[in-house]
């Protein structure tokens, strides 16, 4: 008899497990937007943020290992996210932006749970709801009073959780003696890089500054690295698109044809005031306009013969030529100096 009934809840609790289902993975899809959204925009860099619902058979296992009396009450991790960030400080300002954002019911750092001479899991947790007045907008709608769980980690947290997942050991306990002091050798070195790589950051931070004079103007006679390359385009090219995957690639060129800063800056203030009509030029009624490395090249071209000679056979033949135009403006500018 008793079992009859067991088996009577749980099949109700499975079909209301399925009618909720679909509500669960419409706050996971929508919650994973939102804190994308709120992570772009308090400019917080992060690997990716994943969103997971449980499926039925985890959840009635967990129901049965916890022996819960009330599932979709107790259980408040049906809907999971984890935001995977790269530094430790920034673990902190996404805490911060969710307490802000978000009804927080309660929270946790694992690391906390940590004795101060062991290593292990490091995470943050947060059960998280979203606010009444989220409830107004179309994607929200019918959401209230579902809970998620939240996951902060860096990308080093998250490695190491992978690493200790595959190996299958969730306690101490688990773990055979042999094996343990060398899995708490590694996670102290998780932990110690996460520390360097937070040094390294703030210290590079540090360096940019050198970049600058006292009165806050660019030192041309720095030495050529991609830190000042970068300085160097965003103080003189503050109007145009940043990109830095573009940067390490115009880093290279320039080093390839010997061209310092120095170099670089006295190309620039010799057709700085052309610029503007050269690009209109070239461009002609294109939208899309130069990045700041887009502009680098082209001073190249018009000022450096090497580079130019080898822009102008690369680009032979392609759809969107603009080697005559140039041709037509180093000409000029020949023949102004």
């Amino acid at each position: 008899m008793e079992e009859q009934e067991e088996e009577q809840e749980q099949e109700q609790v499975i079909q209301i497990f399925k009618e909720c289902e679909p509500n669960y993975k419409k706050l996971a899809s929508n919650l994973r937007e939102a804190l994308k959204c709120l992570l772009d925009e308090n400019k917080i860099a992060y690997l990716d943020v994943y969103d997971r619902v449980k499926d039925i058979n985890s959840f009635v296992d967990k129901i049965s290992r916890k022996n819960y009396q009330d599932p979709f009450k107790d259980i408040e991790d049906i809907c999971g996210l984890r935001i995977v960030c790269y530094y430790p400080n920034d673990v902190t300002k996404i805490k911060n932006i969710i307490y802000d954002e978000f009804v927080v019911h309660e929270s946790q750092d694992k690391g906390d749970l940590l004795e101060p001479d062991k290593f292990g899991y490091r995470s943050y947790h947060i059960i998280i709801e979203v606010k009444r007045e989220w409830l107004k907008a179309p994607n929200f709608r019918g959401l209230g009073g579902l809970k998620a769980e939240l996951q902060i980690r860096t990308i080093l947290m998250h490695a190491w959780a992978d690493v200790s997942h595959k190996l299958s050991y969730k306690k101490k306990e688990h773990i055979p003696p042999i094996f343990q002091r060398k899995l708490f050798q590694l996670s102290a070195l998780f932990e110690i890089a996460d520390d360097r790589f937070e040094t390294l950051r703030k210290e590079r931070e540090e360096y940019k500054n050198t970049l600058f004079n006292a009165k806050g103007e660019f030192d041309i006679n720095q030495e050529l690295n991609l830190d000042s390359l970068s300085a160097f385009l965003d103080y003189y090219f503050i109007d145009k698109m940043h990109e830095d995957k573009s940067n390490a690639q115009l880093l290279d060129e320039l080093i390839k044809y010997k061209v310092s800063l120095n170099d670089l800056f006295l190309s620039y203030i010799k057709i700085k005031d052309k610029l503007p009509e050269i690009e209109q030029e070239v461009m002609g009624k294109r939208k899309i306009k130069w990045s700041q490395t887009g502009v680098v090249r082209h001073i190249l071209c018009l000022t450096n013969d090497p580079y130019w000679i080898d822009e102008r056979r690369r680009f032979e033949g392609a759809a969107f030529n603009s080697n005559k135009v140039t041709e037509i403006q180093r000409k000029r500018l020949s023949e102004t100096n």
